[in-house]
C-alpha cells in the first residue's frame, strides 16, 4: 500500500512540475516552485536539486536450482562447506596422482599435468588444455574440455555428477582421454 500511495505522489508532484516550472538554462534542470519543496522534502522524494527522486529496490526470491530448472537433492544442500572441501580435496588429489602415473607411461595421452590452488591443468596434445577446478561457493567441480566443453558437477551419491544430464566427471574423462589412447582404456576412479 505504501509503495501505491509513494508512486501516486511522485507522479502528481511531476505532473505539477511540467505546469510549475522555471528553467535554469546554466545546468539544463527545471526548479519547482519553492512552496512545493519543503513539503516534497518533507517526504523525502527530492533529491539535492528539487527533483523529485525514487530509490527502486527489487525483490526478488532465490530458490536452489540446477540449470535445467530441476529442483538440487537435499543432499547436496546440506553439505557443509567443510566436508567439500575434504571431499572435493581428496578427489582432485586422488586424479592428480592418476594422471601423473599416466602421464609417465602414456605421454602420447598426457604430456602434463599441473595443480594450483585448487585448479588442475591437464595438457592432452593435439586437443588441448583440460581444465578442473573446485568451485567451493556452488560446492561444485568444474571441468573445461576441448572436446565436450564446459560442465559443472555436484558431489551427490559418492559420485561427482552433472545435474544437467546425469553424466559423470570421471566418464567423461575416462572416455575423452582413452579416445586417444589406441586399443587401451583408461581408468580413472575415485
Amino acid at each position: 500500500m505504501l509503495v501505491k500511495n509513494s508512486s501516486r505522489v511522485i507522479r502528481s508532484v511531476i505532473s505539477r512540475r511540467s505546469i510549475v516550472t522555471k528553467a535554469i538554462p546554466s545546468i539544463g534542470l527545471a526548479r519547482t516552485a519553492p512552496t512545493r519543496a519543503p513539503v516534497l522534502s518533507k517526504l523525502g522524494i527530492l533529491n539535492q536539486h528539487n527533483l523529485p527522486f525514487v530509490t527502486v529496490q527489487r525483490m526478488h526470491n532465490s530458490i536452489a536450482a540446477s540449470t535445467d530448472g530441476k529442483t538440487i537433492p537435499e543432499e547436496i544442500l546440506d553439505m557443509p562447506i567443510e566436508v567439500y572441501h575434504e571431499i572435493s580435496d581428496e578427489f582432485m588429489d586422488s586424479l592428480l596422482d592418476q594422471l601423473e602415473i599416466l602421464c609417465d607411461y602414456h605421454p602420447e595421452v598426457v604430456q602434463d599435468v599441473e595443480m594450483s590452488q585448487g585448479v588442475m591443468s591437464i595438457e592432452v596434445p593435439s586437443v588441448g588444455t583440460y581444465v578442473i577446478n573446485k568451485q567451493p561457493p556452488n560446492k561444485q567441480i568444474w571441468l573445461a574440455s576441448p572436446v565436450s566443453g564446459p560442465n559443472r558437477f555436484d558431489y551427490y551419491q559418492k559420485e561427482w555428477v552433472s545435474l544437467r544430464d546425469g553424466t559423470k566427471l570421471l566418464d567423461i574423462l575416462n572416455k575423452e582421454l582413452s579416445d586417444r589412447l589406441e586399443g587401451d582404456e583408461i581408468d580413472l576412479h575415485y
